[in-house]
């Protein structure tokens, strides 16, 4: 009888032994990605809900659009997010696609503890006399026609923007080139941008989350950012003046009216755009606002390996599960129908089946 329970003790050892030193059913890969930080929110929220039964796992670093482009570009990350693409001048991977994940408002912000009154109105104008420092007072006469009856503090704007590699800013200048009547150019570098000349307060900082605290603890400060980062920073956010005519608050439902009225390129001689937008930031969108912008996800296509298919799994969870659910209480917009459509059949064609 001994012998018989000490067998079947043994027995069920063993087999505990092998099942803690066996190899997971699965395993699954790791993913990094690197890249804007305009998405970093976001993004960080999907990846920290994100249990796919392949067990794969994704990391992301915020370090701006720039920066994710090139290190996706030289085979140090397995996908990027970016807020614009690749110049023609960049060095780029070999076959790669630019896919949609989601979109959001970029806002202009403004200290809130200055004594300047909640819900200060900015044009395109006034934002471009701003950042090249025409408009240096926030009680200037262009700032106090558009905001009537307002006390504005006759004190110095303290300006922080993005250093050069930004998506955000990217956008930012393509919206000023097409809004504003003063000369910019659309890139990534604001002072180069603004032709060379920016506010003499102007400061340059890596990313949103960063420009966003500067804003909040600084004095008569003002900057661009996520609309994400502006709810947590707790800084005073402006409406903007959008073409129908209409002053706009930046919120998920008025970007959302902004990105459906536009159309994704499709061009089959350079694949890699194919779903961008070419946005036309002078389109009259009622109740849109106008300076909202696109987060591509950058990845590899036609992907032999088991990590390219672990990255259509995750950009699809993106595209699909988490932000049609969170977009819109995280700050951002979620593709509509028809971008998310193109989406999905792009990030299909990231994996060989």
């Amino acid at each position: 009888m001994n012998k018989k329970f000490f067998a079947k003790a043994a027995a069920v050892v063993a087999v505990l032994g092998l099942a803690t030193t066996a190899t997971p059913a699965f395993a699954g890969d790791a993913i990094a990605g690197k890249g804007s930080s305009f998405a970093n929110n976001a993004l960080q929220y999907c990846l920290s809900h994100y249990d796919p039964a392949t067990g794969d796992t994704v990391t992301y670093t915020s370090t701006g659009s720039g920066t994710g482009r090139t290190e996706f570009a030289a085979g140090n990350v397995d996908w990027a997010a970016s807020d614009g693409t690749y110049a023609a001048t960049d060095k780029q991977p070999a076959a790669y696609q630019n896919i949609p994940l989601f979109g959001g408002p970029v806002v202009f912000a403004y200290n809130k503890n200055s004594g300047i009154p909640a819900g200060l109105k900015l044009t395109s104008k006034v934002v471009s006399g701003i950042l090249k420092g025409t408009i240096t007072k926030w009680n200037a006469p262009e700032i106090v026609a558009i905001n009537k009856g307002a006390k504005l503090p006759a004190k110095t704007i303290s300006v922080f923007y993005r250093t050069s590699g930004s998506g955000t800013t990217e956008n930012l200048t393509n919206y000023l080139m097409q809004t504003s009547g003063d000369t910019w150019i659309k890139s990534k570098d604001l002072q180069a941008a603004a032709g060379g000349t920016l506010a003499p307060t102007a400061l340059a900082k890596a990313t949103s989350s960063v420009i966003a605290d500067k804003v909040e603890s600084t004095k008569y400060a003002f900057g661009y950012f996520d609309l994400s980062d502006a709810v947590s920073a707790k800084v005073a956010i402006a409406s903007l003046k959008n073409e129908f005519g209409n002053f706009v608050a930046p919120t998920a439902k008025a970007g959302a009216t902004f990105l459906a009225g536009q159309s994704a390129v499709l061009d089959t001689t350079k694949p890699y755009l194919d779903g961008t937008l070419a946005i036309d930031f002078k389109k009259q969108i009622k109740g849109a606002y106008q300076l909202t912008i696109v987060t591509y996800g950058l990845a590899p296509k036609d992907g032999t390996t088991s990590k390219a298919t672990a990255v259509e799994g995750w950009f699809k969870n993106v595209v699909s599960s988490c932000l049609p659910s969170n977009a819109a209480k995280l700050g951002y917009v979620a593709l509509p129908s028809g971008l998310k459509a193109t989406s999905l059949t792009q990030i299909e064609a990231i994996s060989t089946k």
